[in-house]
């Protein structure tokens, strides 16, 4: 109850709501020490299953795929994309899971013990093994798994991260400057798609840049947000003003060098010229809205029109008559797939084979 609340309004020790509130508190820590367990036994599962595919690869591979060098690996690909069709999970998420609980039981003893009673979560067993890969210090790993399967059942993800990341510092001999170097060579930026029309960008890099980015956007945002009074037309929060910024840095927005790209909507005309109700699709993203599509089609250099269906909805084929496929043929595949076409697969559709199947 919230300390300014009336007294009148305030539970007794022997308040039945209050002792109702005490019981939905212990459900609620029961149903999460379960589904901690659960995720364990999983864990376990898929990793004891790649195991017995290695070691059993008749089971799944014939005569010739025997007399292959990778026979095991062969049957634990196929063990693990069965898996994933009855998990709704890609066969490389199976391996993966698989590989963290093997690594856990290896090196992570205590850790693993924490994890089968449902004393720690997956995320905070997931921490932990992303910073022990690659390190090879067994008995500094020993002293990380000791001193950090307590606070895995007490801390919160990101005091646990934060915690577990200053252990691992101070434990391992190796200088951290070869650690950084490692770790930079691993820089990157990636796109993670979200809802409503809206997506993350990250960027991994080396921590002084990021402190140079954020500064700055600092900087500049703070005197932007003068231009214009609280309650004006235009008003932004600082939080708005360094997210406008940063798309406008990074696209080059004003500049000669400003980036262009090729949005490929596919936008049903009724949902423009009426007010229809089917989606439209961005290439690489998914949905969007009407203003967005608009916005995208006001500065579009050039359009392509497709047939559907009036009743279905059904994408009419480009003619294939080419082996390697045209820009109107890997247009049609962008459109009608996406991704690759195996299920357990989320590969971008850019990123694979299109003119194969298999």
């Amino acid at each position: 109850m919230h300390p300014s609340s009336p007294p009148e309004a305030r539970p007794t020790t022997d308040s039945p709501d209050l002792a109702l509130l005490f019981d939905r508190i212990e459900q609620a820590v029961d149903a999460h020490t379960a589904g901690n367990r659960a995720q364990a036994r999983l864990w376990a599962a898929l990793a004891e299953l790649i195991r017995l595919a290695r070691a059993n690869p008749q089971i799944y591979l014939r005569p010739v795929g025997l007399a292959q060098s990778d026979a095991p690996e062969l049957a634990a690909d196929a063990a693990a994309f069965d898996a994933g069709l009855r998990l709704q999970l890609s066969s490389a998420q199976v391996r993966t899971i698989a590989f963290r609980a093997q690594t856990l039981e290896d090196r992570m003893p205590r850790l693993h013990a924490a994890f089968q009673l449902g004393a720690t979560s997956a995320a905070h067993v997931g921490a932990a093994l992303e910073l022990i890969t690659g390190w090879s210090e067994d008995g500094a790993v020993r002293a990380f798994d000791e001193q950090l399967a307590e606070p895995a059942g007490s801390l919160t993800l990101p005091a646990f991260r934060t915690r577990a990341r200053r252990l691992k510092e101070r434990l391992s001999a190796e200088p951290p400057e070869l650690r950084h170097a490692r770790s930079f060579a691993e820089r990157r930026v990636w796109i993670e798609p979200d809802e409503d029309g809206m997506a993350w960008i990250h960027a991994f890099v080396a921590a002084p840049d990021a402190v140079r980015i954020v500064s700055r956007l600092n900087a500049t945002a703070r005197a932007e947000q003068k231009k214009v009074a609280i309650g004006q037309p235009g008003w932004r929060s600082r939080d708005q003003i360094r997210a406008d910024l940063a798309v406008a840095w990074l696209a080059g927005d004003g500049t000669s060098t400003a980036a262009r790209v090729r949005p490929i909507l596919l936008v049903p005309l009724l949902s423009l010229i009426a007010d229809g109700d089917e989606p439209i699709e961005l290439r690489g993203y998914g949905t969007v809205d009407k203003a967005t599509a608009a916005r995208l089609i006001a500065g579009a250099p050039s359009f392509r029109r497709v047939a559907t269906d009036p009743f279905t909805g059904e994408r009419l084929r480009y003619d294939r008559t080419r082996y390697r496929p045209s820009t109107a043929q890997r247009d049609w595949i962008a459109f009608r797939y996406e991704s690759c076409i195996d299920p357990t697969c989320s590969r971008p559709v850019d990123d694979t084979d299109i003119d194969h199947l298999r």
